[in-house]
């Protein structure tokens, strides 16, 4: 049968490593446990450990973005291995700041190698290539998730951090080995100018659309567990809900990445706009079932639009950077994202996330409708040009 089109063009390495680079916060709540048991970190510190990381990998990236292709593929072995030292570095932090500090820098790390892989693995097929990587985080994540527990019951908690450090170590391998270089896939995108024009204006627009739904979803995501807990669903219950959520999500990314679509995107947008919302309303009514199947609706349209919108603008780049900036607002995003639900909620409560991910979700779908609108003519002129001139 042979491996799918875009595993050959992107690169399985490319996906694997992007895949590494951006497993952090899918297991995040089981790391946090470990890092409390290890550290005795307070559980008011978890927000700040993951601000922390997360804020490193936002500024990773836009140190990637605005930097050259070459640049950043030479720096690659460097960036993993700070990773790995930083992962290792984690299990002998003994105060909160040297833990902030430390998870800051691994951050930082994974974000430049996750923009400059990430962009090299989207060279091919986009849309492939995303789900792909969606569907390797979600299954190293939950596999992650299952085996950390049990390390540290079995030894030390700070063992079971220590061996964190085979992903970034994975991540150097396959970097050394000429794997997962960085560099474009494709023979034509080797001689792309970074001085271009990066993208035209539906482009953009898809962009846009990516970073808004990655906001939403994790300003929904970051308060789900807490509005849960207010509505008197158990922790059994929230951790059964995440976990067969991120079976629903896997499933997604393996139906998404086929580069079928069934409905148009705007629509897609529409249905994953209101899924993104269903956590809350959930948790207003109340009840484990519903609220599982809330988990289950989020992660499938989250996942659904967010490979698509982010394939469908790297596919629209005319360079190496706005591949690179479409990586980007994946983890700046995740930052941004949490922090707006903290203020909105800090503001005016639970209302102030409805709005501020209602408002955000109407934005991204006008982002879709302008991306829509501005491809159809492009579309029509491809047309008539295959056509050529009528004849006399």
């Amino acid at each position: 049968m042979g491996a799918p089109p875009f595993w050959k063009k992107s690169g399985a390495a490319n996906i694997v490593v992007s895949a590494l680079a951006l497993l952090q916060p899918g297991f995040d709540p089981v790391f946090l446990t470990i890092v409390s048991a290890a550290h005795g970190t307070k559980l008011t510190d978890h927000g700040w450990v993951v601000g922390a990381t997360q804020s490193g990998m936002a500024l990773g990236s836009l140190f990637a973005l605005h930097s050259s292709s070459r640049g950043l593929t030479a720096i690659l072995p460097l960036a993993a291995f700070c990773a790995f030292l930083a992962s290792l570095a984690t299990a002998g932090a003994n105060d909160i700041v040297a833990l902030l500090t430390i998870r800051a820098l691994y951050g930082a790390a994974m974000g430049i190698i996750y923009i400059q892989v990430m962009s090299a693995a989207a060279v091919g097929r986009p849309n492939g290539a995303y789900g792909a990587v969606f569907l390797t985080q979600l299954v190293i994540a939950t596999m992650v998730a299952l085996l950390l527990p049990a390390i540290a019951a079995a030894m030390q908690p700070r063992i079971a951090l220590a061996t964190l450090a085979i992903v970034p170590a994975v991540c150097l391998l396959l970097i050394l080995s000429g794997g997962a270089t960085g560099a474009p896939a494709l023979p034509t995108a080797l001689a792309e100018q970074e001085d271009r024009e990066w993208s035209d204006p539906a482009g953009w627009a898809l962009a846009t659309a990516s970073l808004l739904f990655i906001c939403t979803t994790m300003m929904v995501w970051s308060f789900t567990g807490a509005l849960a807990m207010a509505a008197n669903i158990g922790e059994h219950v929230i951790g059964r809900a995440v976990a067969i959520g991120s079976v629903a999500g896997a499933l997604t990314a393996l139906f998404v990445m086929r580069e079928q679509p069934v409905a148009p995107l705007p629509l897609t947008g529409l249905l994953s706009g209101l899924s993104l919302m269903s956590p809350i309303v959930a948790s207003a009514i109340g009840g484990d079932e519903l609220f599982i199947l809330s988990v289950i609706l989020l992660n499938v349209g989250s996942t659904a639009i967010i490979i698509r919108s982010s394939g469908m603008a790297a596919a629209r780049a005319r360079n190496g950077q706005f591949r690179r900036l479409v990586a980007a607002t994946h983890s700046v995003g995740m930052i941004v994202g949490p922090v707006s639900g903290s203020l909105l909620t800090s503001a005016w409560g639970t209302m102030g996330l409805i709005m501020g991910a209602a408002m955000t979700i109407l934005s991204s779908c006008f982002a879709l409708l302008l991306a829509s609108a501005w491809t159809r003519p492009l579309i029509a002129a491809k047309a008539l040009a295959r056509c050529g001139p009528a004849d006399p």
